[in-house]
């Protein structure tokens, strides 16, 4: 038996009835009866659907347990082609203090939550993603499984003008096996998203976690003092400079496709180059890696990073460039030419 009265919903769901919605097509496995848990590799984001417990003993009749309502109705999102996930919380205990008259002190324990089975779906990237509202919405007015309605199955759910169906409290809600860094980590700006997202060669693409940082290229900028723009400097800025991020972000893409097809220009070997456009300014960056310290990091900061040259009798960094071709004759212009940052920095893919 499983009991409904304390059901809370969170689900990221698809559903072939709406458009737009990922059908069983979407290749999400579902098989009657298996468990799906829950993991720290799923979300940030998702959908809390439901939340099941049993009944005390004394009260069990025929009907699902808890686990098993979970179970089915993962089931029944994963139908749907809804990625859809078991989650077990144990009941958790809290201490009261309290202070006798004689002022002695005594503290005692009690249920501060209630052992369950939640069924949580969806791997979003951001709490406000379109889909996962769309889906969400579908969930709490449009989605019920019959098992959830028949009382056969030992369903207890409580029908209010607050909730009308067994999902009408479904949410938003964050990936619990996850801290508040990794969700932050693993969250995708919009914006980002939005620049970069359907890009040949986008990071946010990568499927490691690091990626080496070897060149940054900014946009200029103008500053406002005040409420006023110097109307001199602002229409220089934008004869002269007004598009130069635009300029920027095409440089870093052609330096991007410039690493991966090094070896036709001269150089020794091809590079797994990425490029990601922010808000002020693009990066180009090169590798996949795990982990901070793989060992092929080393030889790509080595290999990007500037050299120390003697100018005026000081040590000074100067730049690494990449020209195509790389092999030029004496005095003789390449077709392209980039530089690199003079410092490779080792950075976090973002969303992973």
């Amino acid at each position: 038996m499983f009991d409904f009265r304390k059901i809370t919903l969170a689900v990221a769901l698809c559903c072939s009835m709406l458009s737009g919605l990922p059908s069983a097509e979407a290749k999400v496995e579902a098989v009657r009866g298996k468990q799906y848990k829950l993991s720290k590799n799923h979300g940030p984001w998702m959908i809390m659907v439901a939340s099941f417990k049993d009944v005390p003993e004394e009260r069990r009749k025929k009907g699902l347990t808890a686990q098993q309502a979970a179970n089915q109705l993962v089931y029944e999102l994963r139908k749907m082609g809804v990625p859809a996930y078991t989650f077990y919380q144990g009941q958790q205990f809290g201490q009261l203090k309290e202070f006798s008259q004689d002022g002695n002190r005594a503290e005692k324990k009690f249920v501060s939550r209630q052992e369950q089975i939640a069924v949580v779906a969806g791997n979003f990237g951001r709490s406000d993603d379109k889909e996962a509202l769309k889906i969400l919405q579908f969930l709490k007015k449009g989605f019920e499984p019959s098992f959830l309605k028949d009382e056969r199955y030992g369903g207890i759910v409580a029908r209010t003008p607050g909730r009308p169906t067994a999902l009408s409290r479904a949410h938003m809600t964050t990936n619990p096996l996850m801290s508040a860094s990794d969700i932050k980590r693993k969250s995708v700006d919009p914006l980002l998203k939005r620049l970069n997202s359907d890009m040949n060669h986008s990071l946010l693409k990568n499927k490691g976690r690091y990626t080496l940082r070897v060149a940054t290229y900014k946009g200029s900028a103008i500053t406002q003092v005040g409420n006023r723009t110097p109307e001199k400097a602002k229409s220089f800025f934008d004869k002269v400079m007004g598009d130069s991020l635009d300029a920027s972000g095409q440089k870093a893409w052609e330096l991007t496709e410039a690493l991966r097809s090094a070896r036709s220009a001269g150089y020794d070997r091809n590079f797994e180059a990425y490029v990601l456009h922010e808000r002020f300014q693009s990066i180009v960056t090169v590798g996949s890696f795990d982990s901070p310290n793989d060992p092929r990091i080393a030889e790509l900061v080595n290999r990007f990073r500037g050299k120390a040259r003697m100018h005026e009798g000081k040590d000074v960094m100067t730049a690494e460039v990449m020209t195509i071709p790389r092999n030029l004759p004496r005095g003789a212009t390449p077709d392209k030419m980039w530089m690199f940052d003079s410092r490779p920095k080792l950075m976090q893919v973002p969303g992973r």
